[in-house]
């Protein structure tokens, strides 16, 4: 073993002697000042790097004659020959800002701002330059920094704990192998890794592929989106030269300033109408305010991405803090598709109409693209490469639903790699911010050994007496990268139900709870689970409980259970049993409505495809009727009592009172997503539904001992932008064809009767819980309509706080009533918190007015 390890240092000693010349330095700009990540490339080679955030670069050569080549954002491209020895050159250099000029351009007649034609062109290439490389292999230096500017007294405890301080800046840095084959396969591996972050933690970081070819990166539009016209501005900077090409500086303006929406510049290269450079700023509906700065490079005819920076300002419960994440890619060997690279020069409709008129008469060849063609015809050619490269990934087998299938995989010697490692392939020099961060985390580490020595002991799977009243998990087995751990016991402590205010109601009286979970993982997608529950009752001096198992793999679920326990006559719990709480203790008002049910259950689910899945549920029960053992709250008002625990009902005429019996129920639930796609990470499939409707079947078939029952629903929600606002909808239909007996089998209805709203599209404002469930033909619908700008978000600092408007309704009809509610409402304050007001009409008459306070959580 000790001859391996001397073999081994030996051999890295070796490689940094081999590589212990090159260039370093310094990049600054005209007037001296630093210019922090710029990219330097070696000409002709794969070899490139990026400075540190002081400026300072470093790049180890085989001894030689080089060309290098130093970029900047803004600034002129430098070139430099350079003659390697046997040790360092130093070359130190200053990059001139970029003198833009003005040119004269044809506008046509309408006169506009020649920066619309631009990104026309632009935008009508976009696709094509995101398919353009068929694949790539690339080497990347990623790193990420953070620093701790304040923190609220109340997480100080919490932030030693993790032996973490405030001012220190904690870096995390990695050199990652990066694949990547068209359309969505990306294959990222972790060759080393290391940063200054308290021992014991195992992060990790990946390269960001962030692309404005995309028409949306997340809720933020691209300028290159075909929707950019209503979300931007744009205005024509002029032109500079940079590497033989000509480049147009475009500037990028929100048409409304507000949250998730650019505002900077972007650089287009003429007549290929690709992406030279970026620099955007936005702000997110968190308050962090964002910066982005991206580079690209030529490599085989094709500007990729060199180097990114993102930067962000963190400002959130009276937390502040900074963070930093750059990149730098080199090794770049590209596949070019030439199909997609051999783009037409563009002829913009608004402008050149005359030959655009004459192209629509002409057919767009099959064998190769033509010299010129129209925005539109464009978009027809990359719609029918697209097709027809869906049907040959078809003929070889490949599932075409998958839209993005990536692999993330850590050596297993990425935590080991000597500091000779680092010094040839990081080619970052640390800033001294840096250096300063890793010693200071190295001094506290030191400082704290023995408590981090303890801290982890405490964390091993042993048992303590605290954990009875906080809860705990204890993990076994060894956590590999980037999963769970094998085997995992969580206990849910019943004093933790004190803090959620979940310990009282007028059935039980004082309740408390608790869980036990077991998990085993067998693999990433595979794992089967058992849980032990109990509930006691003090008012009723009963302990129920019960037991569960289940089994799950990528496409299946299997789940039975069997126990007694009480339960909302609405099987979708709309009433929580903390408002409940409060509102049986202080205004005695018991909303929470609860029979109790001996059973066994088991379900079987089976996802079918990514757009179709079923599920089948068996109950046995047997039910019991319950009543109020609690007769006041806390506060005992004279003029109130509690009211009975048997729900009001209108079709019932308040009899909803029932003899204990016994059931079997039989529930078959049919999904469908229509537009629903899937992912692969890590050959793990997980279905991407997000973006797709979601229709919804039900049959539920009963027999309560001499009754038999079967209710039929079918039902369909959706959420999309509209307009740039936000849409969401439910819509549900149903009737009985075999009415039950008993109250519990009834369709209810999610209401509320309380100050608080919970989150949901689904959720009535001011219907009563109960009253109008129903056992015939019923309907409801709800919708919501979020603005970007409504009222209050007409005033800009509200906007970007955060503050999220919308008009919203909710109906429903049965034999008994037809109920309308439309209102108005805000969210975002406090980033949890909002209100509304609620309006409501039942059989065409006014019914009343509401306030409501909405809850985030």
């Amino acid at each position: 073993m000790k001859n391996t390890a001397f073999f081994l240092l030996l051999f890295w000693a070796g490689i940094s002697a081999a590589f212990a010349q090159g260039v370093k330095g310094t990049v600054r700009g005209g007037n001296g000042e630093v210019l922090p990540y710029a990219a330097i490339q070696v000409k002709g080679t794969r070899i490139g790097t990026m400075a540190n955030g002081e400026g300072g670069y470093e790049i180890s050569l085989a001894p030689g004659t080089y060309e290098i080549q130093f970029q900047y954002l803004n600034h002129q491209t430098l070139s430099r020959k350079v003659e390697v020895g046997s040790g360092f050159e130093v070359v130190d250099v200053r990059l001139e800002e970029i003198a833009v000029k003005l040119a004269e351009v044809r506008v046509g007649r309408t006169k506009e701002d020649p920066a619309y034609t631009i990104m026309r062109k632009a935008i009508a290439t976009a696709r094509f330059h995101l398919l353009e490389t068929e694949s790539w292999t690339a080497r990347t230096y990623v790193k990420g920094t953070f620093r701790i500017d304040k923190i609220p007294g109340l997480l100080e405890n919490a932030l030693k704990k993790e032996n973490l301080q405030v001012g220190t800046t904690y870096i995390l840095e990695s050199i990652n192998d990066l694949s990547f084959r068209q359309p969505n396969t990306v294959q990222e591996k972790v060759v080393s890794i290391r940063s200054n972050l308290p021992p014991g933690s195992n992060p990790l970081i990946n390269f960001a592929r962030l692309s404005f070819y995309n028409p949306s990166l997340g809720d933020l539009v691209s300028p290159l989106s075909p929707k950019a016209f209503g979300y931007y501005k744009f205005e024509y900077l002029g032109f500079f030269n940079d590497k033989g090409v000509l480049v147009n500086r475009i500037r990028v303006m929100p048409r409304s300033p507000g949250l998730d929406i650019l505002d900077g510049t972007i650089n287009l290269i003429e007549d290929t109408w690709s992406i030279h450079s970026l620099e955007f700023s936005f702000r997110d509906d968190a308050g962090t305010q964002y910066s982005i700065r991206q580079l690209f490079s030529p490599f085989e005819n094709i500007w990729m991405p060199v180097q990114l920076e993102t930067n962000a300002k963190i400002s959130l419960f009276g937390a502040k803090g900074e963070t930093r994440y750059v990149t730098s890619v080199r090794n770049y060997n590209v596949k070019i598709d030439p199909r997609y690279h051999r783009v037409p020069q563009v002829v913009d409709e608004k402008i050149d109409k005359e030959i655009a008129s004459s192209l629509k008469q002409k057919a767009l060849p099959n064998a190769a693209p033509p010299q010129q063609a129209t925005r539109k015809q464009l978009r027809q050619m990359v719609k029918e490469l697209e097709k027809e490269d869906r049907r040959e990934r078809k003929k070889q087998g490949e599932d075409v639903t998958v839209t993005r299938s990536w692999s993330f995989q850590v050596d297993t010697l990425a935590r080991k790699r000597p500091e000779a490692f680092w010094d040839g392939e990081r080619q970052v020099p640390l800033t001294k911010l840096e250096t300063t961060g890793f010693r200071r985390a190295d001094s506290l580490y030191k400082a704290n050994e023995v408590k981090i020595r303890k801290d982890s002991i405490r964390n091993l799977p042993k048992f303590k007496v605290a954990h009875l009243l906080e809860g705990h998990t204890y993990n076994y087995g060894k956590r590999r990268e980037m999963e769970w751990y094998p085997r995992q016991l969580v206990f849910e402590s019943p004093v933790m139900d004190l803090t959620k205010m979940e310990f009282f109601n007028a059935v039980e009286g004082y309740v408390v709870k608790s869980r036990l979970t077991y998990v085993q993982r067998l693999s990433r997608s595979v794992n089967w689970n058992a849980s032990v529950f109990g509930r006691y009752s003090f008012a009723r001096e009963r302990l129920n409980g019960g037991i569960s198992a289940g089994f799950n793999t990528e496409k299946w679920r299997l789940d039975a259970s069997a126990g007694r326990n009480v339960y909302q006559f609405n099987a979708s719990n709309p009433i929580r049993e903390n408002i409940n709480t409060f509102y049986t203790l202080f205004r005695e008002n018991n909303y929470l409505k609860f029979y109790e049910k001996q059973f066994v259950s088991a379900t079987v689910f089976h996802r079918l495809s990514p757009t179709l899945s079923a599920q089948l549920t068996v109950d046995r029960e047997k039910r019991f009727h319950l009543v109020n053992h609690e007769r006041t709250g806390w506060v005992d008002r004279k003029d109130h009592e509690f009211m009975s625990n048997d729900p009001e009902s209108l079709e019932l005429n308040n009899q909803t009172a029932f003899p204990n019996h016994q059931a079997t129920v039989l529930t078959g639930v049919v999904t469908f997503r229509p537009l629903a796609k899937s992912a692969v990470f890590n050959d793990r499939k997980v279905v991407l539904g997000n973006n797709s409707p979601v229709i919804t079947g039900l049959v539920k078939w009963g027999n309560t001992g001499g009754n038999t029952f079967t209710r039929v629903e079918l039902g369909v929600r959706d959420e999309f932008k509209l307009l740039r606002n936000a849409f969401s909808y439910v819509v549900r239909g149903g009737y009985f064809p075999q009415k039950p007996s008993w109250f519990m089998d009834y369709r209810h209805f999610d209401g509320n009767e309380t100050l608080f709203q919970p989150p949901g599209t689904d959720h009535f404002s001011v219907l009563p819980y109960y009253r109008y469930s129903t056992a015939g033909r019923y309907a409801e619908a709800h919708a919501n309509y979020q603005f970007r700008k409504f009222l209050l978000t007409q005033i800009l600092p509200v906007r970007l706080y955060g503050i999220k408007e919308d008009l919203f309704a909710h109906y429903v009809t049965t034999q008994q009533v037809h109920h309308v509610e439309i209102g108005y409402g805000f969210s975002g304050l406090m980033k949890l918190l909002g209100a509304e007001v609620v309006t409501s009409f039942q059989n065409g008459s006014y019914y009343q007015t509401g306030f409501r306070v909405r809850m985030g959580l």
